[in-house]
């Protein structure tokens, strides 16, 4: 027992005999081989829980023994595990705040009316606390999806069901088979115009079909829909289902059935979806039916299945490790790891935690603290981006929200908490000094600062073999595919106009000699006009059989010999500088990387160590050093290993795309080039590669405000 025995107030209520409402219901459940009994108001659908002890209060009820008689059956039933006074207290006031305990008493008529105004109040603030998360209730689903069910045999759902999972794995498989079809240009097949428009038309139905997926299972296993409506996440409608009966079914399974069903409803559409996709042409509907199957299947399997947001996945992990209100339960427990092990009182933990419980309710509050702050943080630089007066009162709002409210509730905990009596004082100690401490760190203490980009491994130009002028391929010289030395000849070509000017040049130098033997006999100044038209036809003929030997190109370095198509390079016309082939050395090849712009300059002017792990190859370290940067920046990228299409990060403009233009980032990147320095040398061109830049240690608050103020100037050029 957690308290004295006695309370001071139990005459006031001794001589009460209370009942239970007909409309509670009680319902057996098991949690980690624990027994709870659920009790559920079917006028309103509020659940409370009970652990054995308060069931067997609650169950001697009955409208005739008076409080007092009911306390003393416990104690004499119970032994040391009967309930005090308070505790009965406490259960009367829980059961009563839920509208399901009658007594011999009158009631207080002005008190329920108070009663019933606080509930409609506290149900508005619900609706209306989350500007991200609005509801709207507009009415009760449970005629319908009766009128569905009782269509169908109860013995039937379970074929049903079957079927359905088996149509999910279907889908899975023509998904695989159509993988690069389904995802290449994905840029600029939904995020243009015309395909927004679609995913706007299509989300709030397929959510329809996810909620009505909910309330069938529901009314399947028993139970009651109460409410569907409108929930407006960041402004855009989704329909939602209220399913919190599902809590009162005594299996674990049948709850997590019914979590999942939205998911397992919507996933069969987009199998559905994406087998028609195969079998249509093109078109709108095709097109359509693409977005379907985005929409469908990854943000389902994104945010539904997430268990760190209060969706589907949620409630499923909660049942799966049989900890109801995972997440209230969470919070309230590290509450009492702060008053036990940072204010040092004597709180009592948690009753009926078992030994791998602590684990995930820290594990969890701490994961979901994080995972909101991250999520509604890129909500508002979302939002902010297209709509800055938005953006700002969602910032005010967030500010609010993750910042000062938890901060005046934990104020406000250390001032009025009766478990800090007598340690309050201590405690606004501690929490100054950690506060101090915390704030201290920030500002002052440096820690590691790094930036990540992507690259691509690069050939050096030296290393691209490229025509010195314009002529045609005449004979390749060295076997592609394998080793040449330096200045080993790789291919000649031929120039017929360059040819036929040598020819003339040879005969312009003999006609020359000619003349210069005759003008021996002449006159000295005629002989001195023939000696300097032969040297510069000689000078010509020179230059003429020097470009007729840059035809003969050369390797520049040792290394693998590898040309394009060396069954059409002989009679071929290549342009002066085109790249034909390539001398391929691994000691030579470059990296090259992009940098956002609010990152160029600290790769500028605080690169220090440079480290490079491919994306084949994680475990694996290479060192570089930057040898170039392209001045200016560009939009152009390198590589389509970099983009989303190739497994990189950077999104395309799908404008350029559409156009059929090259590929274009959204947002322009400087590039650097890197030179391999350790010993290990990269094998293969084309990879993409991770890029650490390691910076000079640099306090967080400094990091922070310099991200901050790159979000500013790049959003909002302030």
């Amino acid at each position: 027992m957690t308290s004295a025995l006695f309370s001071s107030s139990w005459y006031r209520v001794a001589d009460l005999k209370p009942r239970l409402r007909r409309q509670a219901r009680l319902v057996q459940h098991t949690y980690r081989e624990q027994r709870w009994y659920v009790m559920q108001d079917l006028a309103s659908g509020r659940v409370l829980r009970f652990n054995p002890s308060a069931y067997r209060v609650l169950a001697l009820m009955d409208g005739v023994r008076t409080l007092d008689e009911i306390w003393r059956h416990a104690c004499i039933n119970l032994g040391d595990e009967a309930p005090t006074q308070d505790e009965i207290l406490g259960l009367l006031t829980q059961l009563h705040q839920a509208n399901v305990l009658l007594t011999d008493r009158k009631p207080d008529l002005g008190e329920l009316a108070e009663r019933g105004a606080r509930l409609k109040k506290t149900r508005l603030k619900q609706y209306l606390a989350n500007p991200l998360s609005l509801k709207l209730p507009l009415f009760d689903p449970d005629p319908l999806v009766g009128a569905i069910t009782r269509q169908v045999p109860p013995a039937a759902w379970k074929g049903i069901l079957l079927a359905w999972m088996l149509l999910i794995l279907v889908g899975a498989v023509l998904v695989g088979m159509h993988w690069d079809e389904l995802t290449a240009d994905i840029t600029a097949r939904v995020f243009t115009g015309d395909n927004i428009l679609i995913l706007a038309l299509l989300y709030p139905l397929l959510k329809a079909f996810h909620e009505f997926g909910h309330a069938l299972a529901v009314k399947a296993l028993g139970g009651r829909c109460r409410e569907m409506g409108l929930m407006f996440l960041v402004f855009i409608p989704v329909p939602y289902v209220d399913a919190s009966e599902s809590v009162t079914l005594p299996s674990k399974w049948q709850r997590m059935l019914i979590g999942a069903a939205g998911m397992i409803a919507e996933l069969g559409l987009a199998a559905i979806a994406v087998w028609l996709w195969t079998g249509v042409s093109g078109g709108v509907t095709k097109a359509v039916l693409h977005q379907v199957v985005i929409l469908a299947g990854v943000t389902t399997l994104v945010f539904n299945a997430n268990p760190l947001l209060r969706f589907d996945g949620y409630y499923i992990l909660s049942d799966a490790l049989e900890i109801p209100n995972l997440s209230q339960r969470a919070n309230r427990y590290v509450g009492y790891l702060c008053r036990r092990y940072l204010f040092r009182t004597e709180a009592q933990p948690p009753l009926h935690l078992t030994a791998r419980e602590p684990a995930w309710l820290v594990a969890f509050a701490l994961g979901s603290v994080i995972y909101r702050t991250v999520v509604t943080v890129s909500i508002i630089v979302l939002v902010a981006g297209q709509f800055f007066v938005f953006g700002v009162l969602l910032a005010l709002w967030a500010a609010y929200g993750l910042a000062v409210q938890p901060l005046v509730k934990f104020v406000r905990f250390v001032a009025r908490d009766p478990a800090l009596e007598g340690h309050r004082r201590k405690a606004g100690g501690v929490s100054l000094a950690l506060a101090a401490v915390l704030a201290g760190f920030i500002a002052f203490v440096p820690v590691a600062d790094w930036t990540m980009v992507e690259g691509v491994i690069w050939m050096p130009e030296q290393s691209r073999i490229r025509v010195p002028a314009t002529c045609f391929g005449d004979r390749i010289l060295a076997r592609p595919g394998e080793p040449v030395a330096a200045g080993q000849p790789l291919f000649s070509c031929t120039e017929p106009e360059l040819d036929a000017q040598l020819a003339q040049a040879e005969a312009l130098v003999q006609e020359q000699e000619a003349r210069l033997a005759l003008a021996s006999t002449a006159e000295r100044v005629q002989m001195q006009m023939v000696r300097s038209e032969l040297a510069h036809q000689r000078q010509r003929l020179a230059d003429l059989a020097a470009r007729r030997g840059d035809l003969v190109v050369r390797s520049p370095h040792a290394g693998r010999f590898d040309i394009e198509s060396p069954g059409d390079f002989t009679g071929r016309h290549l342009p002066r500088g085109e790249q034909v082939a390539y001398v391929l050395d691994p000691a030579r090849y470059t990296l090259l990387a992009v940098v956002p712009q609010g990152r160029v300059d600290l790769v500028r002017h605080r690169a220090g160590k440079v480290e490079i792990r491919s994306a084949e190859s994680l475990w694996d370290v290479l060192q570089a050093k930057v040898v170039r940067e392209v001045p200016g920046a560009s939009a152009e990228l390198p590589s389509m290993a970099l983009a989303l299409q190739g497994g990189g990060q950077i999104g395309l403009d799908p404008e350029a795309s559409a156009e059929g233009k090259a590929p274009r980032a959204l947002e322009p990147l400087f590039q650097f080039e890197l030179q391999f320095t350790g010993p290990v040398q990269p094998r293969y061109l084309g990879g993409r590669v991770h890029v650490r830049f390691s910076h000079s240690p640099a306090p967080l608050g400094e990091q922070w405000y310099r991200g901050l103020r790159q979000q500013f100037m790049k959003r909002f050029a302030v």
